[in-house]
């Protein structure tokens, strides 16, 4: 047996162990890899303002405490009274003491077990009067959205506890009409900019996704947090044993993945394979440096049994563990091949053929870090338009 299959393999037992554990497990963080602290990322930011996943809904029931380290922050979320989740720092604001993992919540309440303080979205509620009355004793609750079956938290790399007002709104698609649901989640030791670079690379999509015809176009971006391209691959139409699944064209299928970013903690992807239609929402939360949190939430159709093995049918059917396995397995291998070894150089011009990773770079360079990107020889500037400018645009009678 080669070093190289050993190595394999034991990779492959650390990724199904890190699965097992970050989904199974509510402190999912536990078992956290190793981040590369030998590279140096320079002046690139560890943070970017956003929103990002805390964690999806069903995994914070009422009367429970979910404790995470996220964006380098150590963060509590739980529900209030109205079953609204609340996340703020773990301290106390009394004397320091820790809310989890010894803290318990009540009626909406959330109490620190060193000395019985509670706390109501922030404000004290036990204690002397003094205390319960100093503005400076109430604790800063982020922003959060619970959409999708998600909760979502604004986090502000500005300020020091990561609490600030958002910039702009979180706006998913509407998933009503995909009641059947997904979520997965696991523990990557990447910085999450190169971790997305992968999934905005055509040579991906045509080399490790098998794409013998690959297209993809960036469209005109209006608000400055999202980025968005379509693309569309041809692939082999997929076999089961001596089954052969009916292809859309001849022994083909086209599949339309569109994606879009909402700052870099967000990605969706529109996936449109025949007449099977879902929505996979990627999630990425970066705990520290370079060790990120990656969840998939997939929003699909309800299956529809058939004789015939079309391609809806076969769809229904690998979905979402085909989706889920693709997904970790590919991206991580990814990881390992390109970014392993070597240093991120985000602020370099990439080689001819990779310019749609350029454009990508100068979106969060400009737009998300407000600074100037200069153009290299294979840049492609990526194009802001205003919202009321495409609104007059359209409304102008045709020359």
């Amino acid at each position: 047996m080669r070093i190289k299959d050993v190595e394999t393999k034991a990779f492959f037992a650390q990724f199904v162990a890190r699965l097992f554990a970050h989904n199974f497990l509510k402190d999912s963080q536990l078992f956290l890899p190793k981040a590369d602290y030998e590279r140096r990322y320079g002046k690139f930011p560890r943070y970017f303002s956003g929103w990002y996943l805390f964690v999806p809904s069903k995994d914070l029931a009422e009367g429970e405490i979910v404790h995470k380290k996220l964006n380098g922050l150590d963060l509590v979320a739980y529900r209030n009274d109205e079953g609204k989740p609340v996340v703020h720092s773990n301290r106390c604001p009394h004397m320091d003491g820790l809310f989890a993992p010894l803290g318990t919540v009540k009626d909406g309440k959330i109490t620190c077990a060193y000395h019985g303080y509670a706390y109501d979205n922030g404000v004290p509620q036990s204690g002397p009067g003094e205390f319960r009355n100093d503005p400076s004793k109430c604790i800063p609750c982020h922003p959060v959205v619970e959409v999708n079956d998600l909760i979502m938290f604004w986090f502000d790399a500005n300020t020091e506890n990561g609490v600030g007002e958002p910039t702009w709104e979180l706006d998913l698609p509407d998933v009503s009409q995909f009641p059947r649901r997904f979520f997965s989640r696991s523990i990557t030791p990447t910085h999450m900019a190169p971790l997305h670079e992968n999934i905005i690379d055509d040579h991906h999509f045509m080399n490790l996704h098998g794409a013998n015809r690959y297209k993809s176009e960036m469209k005109v971006y209006h608000e400055k947090q999202r980025f968005s391209t379509k693309n569309t691959m041809r692939v082999p139409a997929p076999k089961i044993g001596p089954f052969k699944v009916q292809g859309i064209d001849g022994d083909y299928m086209d599949t339309r993945m569109d994606t879009e970013f909402h700052g870099l903690g967000v990605h969706i992807n529109f996936v449109q394979i025949g007449d099977f239609e879902a929505r996979m929402i990627h999630c990425t939360t970066p705990i520290e440096d370079e060790v990120t949190e990656w969840t998939v939430a997939i929003y699909m159709e309800p299956r529809e049994w058939k004789r015939k093995l079309d391609v809806k049918t076969f769809m229904n059917m690998v979905y979402p563990w085909a989706a889920i396995a693709q997904t970790y397995y590919l991206h991580t291998q990814d990881r390992r091949v390109f970014f392993e070894k070597g240093e991120y150089r985000f602020y370099e011009d990439v080689p001819k053929g990779f310019e749609k990773v350029n454009a990508f770079r100068r979106w969060i360079h400009e737009e998300l870090l407000g600074e100037q990107r200069p153009m290299g020889k294979n840049s492609i500037p990526t194009k802001f338009v205003p919202a009321e400018k495409l609104t007059r645009d359209r409304s102008a009678p045709a020359a």
